[in-house]
C-alpha cells in the first residue's frame, strides 16, 4: 500500500487482508462474526484481534481519531468501507496469452525473481468439471501423483497430501492456504473429459500475492495418463527454476504401477476410503485386492489396504479379511518400496493395536526418520501410543505438530481436542472442538458430542451434557429409551451427598446394557459406559465393560486402539483400583514402561503401577 505522497506503507498480513476484504465490499455493512471468520478462516480468535486489526488499518490509512472517510462504525452492527475504490487490471500470464493457445503445449513463460527464489509447493486436489460424480477420484489422483512425484525433488518442499487435501470443497483464499501451510506457491487444477479423451488445465499460483505464475492445459487420451502426470511434473519444476541437478530426471520418472487399470481402481479406492463412510469399507477394499490382482507388485495398492484396517478398527467397522493379512499387506509394501512412510505409520498402528508398544515404537520412529514433515504420522503416534500408553503431554505435542503441518485437516483437529481435554486445558479444548464446527463438522458427531459433554459436566452443566449425547446416540440405543437413561445417568452426577439418584442412573444403565443389541453397543458405546460407570461411582461394572471391550478386540487377535479414555482425570478412581494393574497387563502395556518408564502423573514400582 502507498500514502497519498507515493511514500510506501508496510502492512501485517492479516491487517493487509483485512483491508482486502473491506475494498472489495465496498459500502456492504460487515458484521464482526462474518470479518473474523474470513479473515481467520481456520482459527478461533477474540474479538479483541479484529478491534486491534481494525485500529492498526485505520492509523495506516491516515484516519485521524473520531474520522470516518474510510471505514464507518455503525454499533452493535458492524463496520462499513465507504472510501472510493477504483479496480486496475493487472496483466498475468493467463491473461497475456493469445486467444485460442489455451489447448497448445507451450514452453512456460520466465518466472519472476520471487518464483525463482520459491522452493516450496502446495498441491490441491484438481476439481472434477467432468459433470460425473463417479470421476471425482481422477482428479485427487491427478494431484496426488504430482504431490509423490514432486516431494521426491532435492531442494523441493512439498506438504503432504493431508495436509493439501483438507481444503477440498472449502472456499478458501489461495493466499491463505499458502500461509497455512508456509509454502511460496500453490499449484491447482481442473480435469474435464469427453470420450476417451481428457483435458487437464494446471495452474501454479503465486502464495503472497495470489498472481498466477503460470498456467497450461493438456488434452490427452487416458490411455497417456502417466506420461500427462510425468510432463507437468517437469513443466512445474522448469518454472520455479530451483537449482536442481541430473537427480531431477531420476526423481521425475516411473509410475507406481504399469497396469493404467489396477491404478484407476486404486484411485478410487482411495476416494471411496476417504469418506469413512462404514457402508463404502469393504467396497474400497475389493477395489484394492483388484488392483493387486492385475498387479502383484503394486507397493501403493497393499500400503492403502493396511491403511483401510486401520481405519476400520477405530471406527469399528468389519472389512473382508483379518489385522494379520493387514501386516502381511504392509510388510509386502515395504518389501517393494522401503521409503513408504505411510506404511511404517501403518505398521505402527497395527503393532500397537495387536498390544506389541515396542515394536509401535520403533516403527514410528522409522516413519520420522524417513519424512519427519508428515502430519498423518504425527497424529497416528500421538493417538495410538503415546495417547494409549498414557504420555499424554506427548500426545499433545504430537497433535500440535500435526497441526502446524495441516491446519485444516479435521482428525487432527479433534486429536488435539481429545489431547487438551484429558490434560484438563479447558480453554484449548474448547478452542478445538469449536473449530471443528468452522470445518462443517455436525455437533452431533459422537467425539464431538462427546467432548462438548465432558466440558459441560465439569462446568457443572449436567443438563447440557445430557442434551448433548443424547442427540449422538445410536438409534437402535434411543429406540430402547437411551436418551432418558442418559439424561437420569448424567443428571445424577452431580448428587454427591445422595447415593439414591446414583443408585437408580446405574440401574438404568445396567438396563440399557442388557437391552442394547450388539451392533448398537459400539466401542463408543462402552467407553461412554466406562466412563459413566466411573462418574457414578459403579467401578464392578465400569470393569466388566473395559474387559467386554477386551474380549471383543480379542476375537481378532487385538486389544483395540486409541485408548486414552483410561488417562483422564474423571477415571483416576478406575485407575486406583487394584483391578487396574491386571486390566494393563491384558493390554500389554508393562513391557512398554519397563522400556520407556511410567506414564504421566504415574510412578511404575516393582510392576505396579501407582496413578495420582
Amino acid at each position: 500500500m502507498r500514502s497519498a505522497d507515493g511514500a510506501p506503507v508496510p502492512l501485517a498480513p492479516k491487517i493487509f487482508e483485512t483491508l482486502l476484504y473491506f475494498v472489495e465490499r465496498r459500502g456492504e455493512l460487515l458484521d464482526k462474526t462474518t470479518l473474523m471468520k474470513a479473515i481467520w478462516p481456520n482459527i478461533v480468535v477474540e474479538e479483541n484481534s479484529l478491534n486491534q486489526n481494525i485500529s492498526a488499518l485505520r492509523r495506516a490509512l491516515g484516519e485521524s481519531p473520531g474520522e470516518h472517510r474510510f471505514i464507518v462504525t455503525e454499533p452493535g452492527r458492524g463496520y462499513r468501507f465507504v472510501a472510493d475504490v477504483r479496480v486496475l487490471t493487472v496483466p498475468t500470464a493467463e491473461t497475456l496469452r493469445s486467444p485460442g493457445a489455451e489447448a497448445d503445449r507451450k514452453p512456460a513463460p520466465a518466472p519472476s525473481a520471487a518464483a525463482q527464489t520459491r522452493k516450496s509447493i502446495a498441491v490441491l486436489p484438481f476439481a472434477n468439471l467432468t459433470g460425473d460424480a463417479s470421476k471425482e477420484y481422477f482428479g485427487d489422483g491427478m494431484a496426488e501423483e504430482l504431490i509423490h512425484t514432486l516431494a521426491r525433488i532435492p531442494g523441493l518442499r512439498v506438504p503432504a497430501r493431508t495436509s493439501s487435501f483438507a481444503y477440498k470443497g472449502r472456499n478458501v483464499d489461495v493466499r491463505q492456504i499458502a500461509r497455512d501451510l508456509d509454502v511460496g506457491a500453490v499449484l491447482e487444477g481442473s480435469v474435464r473429459s469427453a470420450g476417451e479423451r481428457i483435458r487437464v488445465t494446471a495452474q501454479l499460483i503465486d502464495g503472497q500475492n495470489g498472481y498466477h505464475v503460470w498456467s497450461q492445459s493438456y488434452d490427452r487420451k487416458f490411455d497417456d495418463l502417466f506420461e500427462l502426470q510425468d510432463e507437468l511434473a517437469q513443466a512445474i519444476v522448469q518454472t520455479l527454476r530451483l537449482s536442481l541437478d541430473e537427480r531431477v530426471s531420476e526423481a521425475i520418472h516411473g509410475p507406481p504401477t504399469q497396469n493404467l487399470e489396477a491404478y484407476h481402481l486404486y484411485l478410487q479406492a482411495l476416494a471411496v476410503q476417504g469418506t469413512a463412510n462404514p457402508e463404502y469399507l469393504a467396497r474400497a477394499m475389493q477395489m484394492l485386492q483388484r488392483a493387486i490382482a492385475l498387479d502383484p507388485g503394486f507397493a501403493r495398492a497393499y500400503n492403502a489396504m493396511a491403511g483401510l484396517r486401520a481405519i476400520a478398527i477405530v471406527i469399528d467397522v468389519h472389512v473382508p479379511g483379518t489385522f494379520a493379512d493387514a501386516e502381511q499387506e504392509v510388510n509386502r509394501a515395504l518389501s517393494l518400496d522401503p521409503s513408504l512412510v505411510a506404511a511404517h505409520a501403518a505398521l505402527g498402528m497395527i503393532n500397537a493395536a495387536r498390544g506389541r508398544w515396542i515394536d509401535a515404537e520403533g516403527r514410528f520412529r522409522q516413519a520420522f526418520a524417513h519424512d519427519d514433515s508428515d502430519p498423518t504420522t504425527k497424529q497416528m503416534y500421538g493417538l495410538h501410543v503415546a495417547g494409549s500408553t498414557g504420555f499424554l503431554q506427548r500426545y499433545l505435542e504430537n497433535s500440535q505438530l500435526a497441526h502446524r503441518l495441516a491446519p485444516a485437516w479435521m482428525p487432527n483437529v479433534l486429536s488435539l481436542a481429545v489431547a487438551n481435554m484429558l490434560l484438563e486445558r479447558h480453554d484449548e479444548t474448547e478452542k478445538f472442538i469449536r473449530l471443528t464446527r468452522n470445518l462443517g463438522i455436525p455437533p452431533t458427531m459422537p467425539v464431538v458430542a462427546d467432548i462438548f459433554a465432558q466440558l459441560a459436566v465439569r462446568a457443572g452443566r449436567h443438563d447440557e451434557a445430557a442434551d448433548l449425547i443424547a442427540n449422538a446416540l445410536p438409534p437402535g440405543i434411543v429406540a430402547i429409551g437411551g436418551s432418558d437413561v442418559v439424561r437420569k445417568a448424567l443428571g445424577a452426577m452431580h448428587a454427591v451427598h445422595d447415593s439414591s439418584p446414583r443408585m437408580g442412573a446405574v440401574q438404568g444403565l445396567d438396563s440399557l446394557r442388557a437391552q442394547a443389541a450388539p451392533t448398537d453397543m459400539t466401542q463408543i458405546m462402552k467407553r461412554r459406559l466406562m466412563l459413566w460407570y466411573t462418574q457414578l461411582g459403579a467401578l464392578d461394572q465400569a470393569y466388566a465393560v473395559a474387559n467386554e471391550s477386551l474380549d471383543y478386540f480379542a476375537r481378532s487377535g487385538i486389544i483395540g486402539t486409541a485408548w486414552g479414555i483410561l488417562w483422564g482425570r474423571e477415571l483416576l478412581p478406575f485407575r486406583q483400583d487394584p483391578r487396574f494393574q491386571a486390566l494393563v497387563r491384558r493390554m500389554n502395556l508393562p513391557e512398554y514402561w519397563d522400556r520407556f518408564g511410567p506414564p504421566d502423573n504415574c510412578d511404575w514400582r516393582q510392576g505396579t503401577l501407582i496413578c495420582r
